[in-house]
């Protein structure tokens, strides 16, 4: 399997077609939303919706991929404009390493420009007919309802693991299965076939979320691009840290105090970080990954070889791969 660096550089020609097309599809006339979209959208980011759905594309016919591109980059529009969302409600300072649109422009340019690019996302998607817009549409919405969710949990020191799951089944996997199914559709694949992408992309979508909420804790910032510790900050209550309030009492006890006097200093954070270390959350958190890691895997290759197989199975095994390297 090839490193993150090497998987990049193997796709460098479809990101860079991909970040091109993002810049003029948002493009617009009036000068300050042209300068707050295109702001956003040079942040840059690791383009995996965008990526996993010109893949899938691939796989579903063999088709060339620069027939999916607008429907990759309506994708990834959708996902950028929810986290435009999600930085306002979170009040997040910074995202993919640059400060967020949010704290740069405000809460009311935030929310227009989250609506510009969800609008100019759909705009793209329709051009592929009624059903995959649908789909996408149905992604979206889901992501929407996993966000709410989340959000009223926040604190909630109680939340189970099966509501966490749900959490990030709607907030996260059901878009990346929508991505993979919508392209797939798009690629003229069989009920089958589209059925294992989807399904691909759910089971990788899960595994992507639990990773990146063991990243809060053990990542490289410069990596991540937003500050460690920040589910922490907003009170996010993740895999983690439900499993450690749910195993031994004495440490689960000491573990629910220090989270809710957590004042948010590092001598703190670091604390918090042991007892999820030595308790075996991490551990834990990190099984679940990979878990669903290796079901994306088995979905994968129900559809048969295609010039993308490799790649897109090196894209799943890649979400793993970066929690495993800092540990």
């Amino acid at each position: 399997m090839r490193d993150i660096r090497e998987w990049e550089l193997s796709l460098n020609d479809k990101i860079f077609t991909i970040n091109n097309r993002l810049i003029e599809v948002v493009s617009s006339v009036e000068p300050h939303l042209d300068a707050m979209a295109k702001y956003t959208i040079e942040a840059g980011g690791k383009r995996v919706r965008p990526i996993l759905t010109l893949l899938s594309y691939n796989i579903a016919g063999n088709g060339n991929y620069e027939d999916a591109i607008d429907l990759a980059v309506s994708n990834e529009l959708v996902h950028t404009a929810s986290l435009i969302h999600d930085d306002v409600m979170d009040n997040s300072g910074l995202r993919r390493g640059r400060e967020t649109l949010y704290h740069k422009h405000g809460i009311y340019n935030a929310i227009v420009v989250g609506d510009y690019l969800f609008t100019k996302g759909f705009e793209l998607a329709s051009q592929y007919g009624q059903e995959v817009a649908k789909v996408l549409a149905w992604g979206a919405s889901k992501l929407a309802e996993g966000q709410v969710r989340e959000y009223y949990n926040m604190g909630n020191l109680e939340m189970n693991e099966d509501t966490y799951m749900r959490i990030i089944s709607d907030k996260t996997a059901n878009f990346f299965a929508a991505c993979a199914k919508a392209a797939a559709m798009a690629g003229g694949a069989d009920k089958e076939i589209q059925q294992d992408l989807h399904n691909f992309g759910y089971q990788m979508g899960m595994a992507f979320q639990i990773t990146d909420d063991i990243l809060d804790i053990v990542g490289d910032q410069n990596e991540t691009g937003k500050p460690l510790f920040n589910d922490l900050k907003q009170s996010t209550v993740t895999l983690p840290l439900i499993y450690a309030l749910n195993g031994d009492p004495g440490t689960a006890e000491q573990f629910r105090n220090l989270l809710i006097s957590n004042d948010g200093k590092p001598e703190r954070n670091e604390q918090i970080k042991e007892i999820l270390a030595k308790s075996g959350a991490l551990d834990y958190s990190f099984k679940r990954a990979k878990y669903h890691s290796e079901k994306s895997i088995e979905y994968l290759g129900k559809t048969g070889k295609s010039p993308s197989l490799d790649t897109l199975m090196d894209l799943s095994l890649l979400v793993i791969d970066r929690v495993s390297s800092a540990f």
